[in-house]
């Protein structure tokens, strides 16, 4: 059996959050698709099955009924849990509408220790009626919002991880270290040995290529592909002119001055502008970018001998899925794909790029969409309203460095809009964004920083006086999301 829990995943942001938190306390787990069969979970032979749904009080997907008949521990939350133990005989009576915080009281079982009662966040909830083969593990009020197998260690609760939730968290890994036997062993050096013995074997004695995009999970990706093959790696990086300022000339002098990669720049400006001459729809702008980065990628691949693709393709994307924006553009080709990360989160693999002794001005480097600075300029994308925003960028960028604000916060950027109803069409107003986050129930906010006033009043006097045209600076104060796209300012 391997030491490892599984995590099905019935809700995207909690899965991701479980995963990440267990992992965390160096409980290696693998996040699979609430679809998945039982018979694949037994082929797996993992210690232990966490069942991660919602909290929205509707179940989506469907569970196979034999995953309670696996052996092994089972632990079912959030919307996960009714369902499950329908699956053992209990009657889920009908949902009732909380949307507050309630006092949960516990009953006595080896994941709830000493624990008696806490107070969660609830949204829904569905009174159980247990059959004699199992009993009570969670009440609120005179509901039964929890239940336990007498026999089997198979458990259900109808509430969710929160933010900062140390009795919860206490709970899992009661669940994962006593009742499954699972022991401490993942960090960051283990995965970099797995994965280097991955790359090893998919690879021999042949040669791979590594697609980089200038952003963090690239550059890992590569690195560590690099520990491996060093010159049977070859890297692409296409500068498609939609950069920042100055970004091919850092990205070029730290992987292949500085590390020695074998990289291979792929100069196409002018196929990009072109490209997105007349369009001036957030929509219409990404889908071009995507197909122009894949021909260009395609084009050249075409002429090199490897024997493997490496994507930098993280666990979140693939939990995003088609919904992922800007994630990879598409390769076609007829050579076998390798995704080293693919497990790992983005901050799991900023972790994974501080052991690999990566600079920290890699590490902690912001996200950086495939498509540049082309969605951050409302309207037509055209050489001058680049040129202006890159300008502009590089200057706020200077001033939240300068004041030591660069490492505390998430993101930062500038926007150009045209101005509204100004008879100069050259006219340009500036947006500025800058953002810490939150995270809660698994999903990560973006909260508008308060940044200084004299920042704002010097960085509005340097753009103007560098490009007159600027005529209206405004800071964004409106709060995000990671769980929705967001075209226009490409925040997450």
């Amino acid at each position: 059996m391997q030491d490892q829990l599984i995590v099905l995943n019935f809700d995207r942001q909690y899965a991701a959050a479980l995963a990440s938190r267990l992992r965390a306390e160096k409980i290696y787990c693998r996040i699979l698709p609430g679809s998945t069969l039982a018979r694949d979970i037994r082929a797996i032979e993992p210690r232990g099955l966490v069942l991660a749904g919602g909290v929205s009080g509707q179940f989506s997907g469907e569970m196979d009924p034999e995953l309670m008949r696996l052996g092994i521990p089972v632990l079912a939350l959030g919307d996960a849990a009714p369902v499950a133990a329908a699956l053992l005989g209990a009657e889920a009576w009908e949902k009732r509408a909380v949307n507050d915080v309630g006092t949960v009281s516990f009953f006595p079982s080896p994941i709830t220790g000493d624990m008696e009662e806490i107070e969660r966040q609830l949204a829904y909830v569905s009174p159980l009626h247990l059959p004699e083969e199992m009993a009570p593990l969670a009440q609120w009020e005179d509901a039964v919002i929890g239940a336990q197998h007498v026999e089997k260690r198979l458990y259900t609760l109808q509430f969710q991880l929160e933010t900062n939730d140390m009795d919860m968290m206490d709970l899992l890994l009661r669940f994962a270290t006593e009742v499954c036997g699972c022991t401490p062993w993942w960090g960051e050096e283990a995965f970099i040995a797995q994965a280097k013995a991955a790359i090893t074997q998919r690879v021999g004695s042949g040669k791979a290529v590594c697609i980089m995009s200038g952003g963090l999970s690239s550059g890992v990706n590569a690195v560590l592909a690099h520990r491996v093959l060093g010159e049977r790696l070859q890297c692409l990086y296409v500068d498609s002119g939609l950069l920042r300022a100055h970004e091919t000339d850092r990205f070029v002098e730290y992987y292949r001055d500085r590390l020695g990669l074998n990289l291979k720049v792929i100069y196409a400006e002018s196929h990009f502008l072109e490209a997105l001459q007349g369009l001036d729809q957030p929509e219409d702008k990404q889908a071009v970018i995507m197909r122009t980065l894949q021909e260009m990628l395609e084009q050249s691949m075409q002429t090199m001998d490897y024997d493997l693709l490496l994507l930098p393709v993280s666990a979140s994307q693939i939990m995003d899925g088609e919904n992922a924006p800007t994630s990879m553009p598409r390769i076609n080709q007829t050579k076998p794909v390798m995704m080293p990360l693919s497990e790992l989160f983005k901050e799991e693999i900023r972790f994974v790029g501080e052991a690999l002794g990566m600079s920290p001005e890699i590490t902690q480097m912001q996200p950086f969409p495939w498509t540049g600075l082309a969605l951050r300029i409302s309207g037509e994308c055209t050489p001058e309203r680049l040129e202006l925003l890159r300008q502009a960028d590089a200057i706020f960028s200077d001033e939240i460095r300068s004041a030591g604000l660069n490492k505390k916060l998430w993101q930062y950027f500038a926007v150009l809009h045209h101005v509204p109803n100004y008879p100069d069409q050259s006219a340009a107003l500036i947006v500025l964004r800058a953002v810490t986050a939150s995270h809660q129930g698994g999903e990560v906010h973006a909260l508008a920083a308060r940044l200084p006033y004299d920042l704002l009043e010097r960085f509005t006097a340097r753009v103007r006086g560098a490009s007159p045209q600027v005529r209206k600076v405004v800071y964004d104060l409106t709060p995000g999301s990671s769980g929705r796209q967001d075209f226009e300012w490409q925040l997450i």
